[in-house]
């Protein structure tokens, strides 16, 4: 059994709104005396998702045991949406069904049957990177944004202490440059690095809104891990690179 309260539940709104952008199906969630875990891919197993909601983010946090448990996304979301910056929320795990109670002006209660499992969350995979960088998370969406415009994908570069936001196609070409201290808080090269990602995803990751700042981590022909942060949750995303075919 799993029971604990949120006196703030557009904590875990926002968290899994940002993964609800690429996860809609079935997920598998993780809950231990550290929080709840979320780890899933996208259908096309370009992206994944890494949730992690500390206990910190709970005013009551009770559970007997580490467990797994099957969610439908979609409905899940649907119920989380229903509720009120100024409800208090309890989430409640058992007899094979999740309880969702908000308390606010009004009290109301959701029940959602829980999935069989086939298996727990994906483990995280072990990557190492050539290109660290912390900007403004508004830099990010803007860049995408501007790159949506004329292509679908983005080239990230990174050399000399500036990283390249880049994209060309048909319809014209457009790039943005962020220097240490000038559009990036942070940046550390150990090799330079050139790799191509989807507009698509991107977009998808940039609306995210977890924090002020973001931290980009990537390498040549390699995979993207995007992490935005706040004291009580972590949201980060591995995604693929666009490797061009000749």
């Amino acid at each position: 059994m799993f029971e604990a309260k949120m006196k703030n539940p557009e904590i875990m709104v926002e968290a899994l709104k940002a993964a609800y952008e690429l996860v809609k199906d079935e997920v598998t969630f993780k809950i231990s005396e550290n929080g709840i875990i979320l780890r899933a891919m996208d259908p096309a197993n370009v992206a994944m998702v890494i949730m992690e909601l500390k206990k910190s983010a709970f005013s009551e946090f009770k559970l007997e045991k580490e467990s797994f448990i099957g969610v439908n996304m979609e409905r899940f979301m649907q119920v989380l949406k229903r509720s009120n910056k100024s409800d208090e929320m309890l989430l409640r795990i058992s007899g094979g069904k999740m309880e969702i109670k908000y308390t606010g002006k009004t009290s109301r209660r959701f029940s959602l049957p829980l999935l069989a499992l086939e298996s727990g969350p994906r483990p995280e995979p072990s990557l190492t990177f050539t290109i660290t960088t912390i900007m403004p998370s508004d830099s990010l969406k803007n860049a995408v944004e501007d790159a949506s415009v004329v292509s679908d994908a983005i080239t990230l570069v990174g050399a000399n202490d500036e990283l390249h936001i880049l994209a060309q196609g048909d319809l014209g070409a457009v790039e943005t440059i962020l220097k240490k201290k000038e559009g990036l808080k942070e940046i550390k090269i150990k090799d330079k690095a050139r790799s191509k990602y989807s507009v698509d995803y991107l977009r998808k990751i940039a609306k995210t809104k977890i924090g002020k700042d973001v931290e980009i981590k990537f390498k040549s022909d390699y995979p993207l891990m995007i992490t935005f942060t706040k004291p009580e949750v972590k949201m980060a995303f591995i995604l693929a690179p666009r490797m061009d075919v000749e």
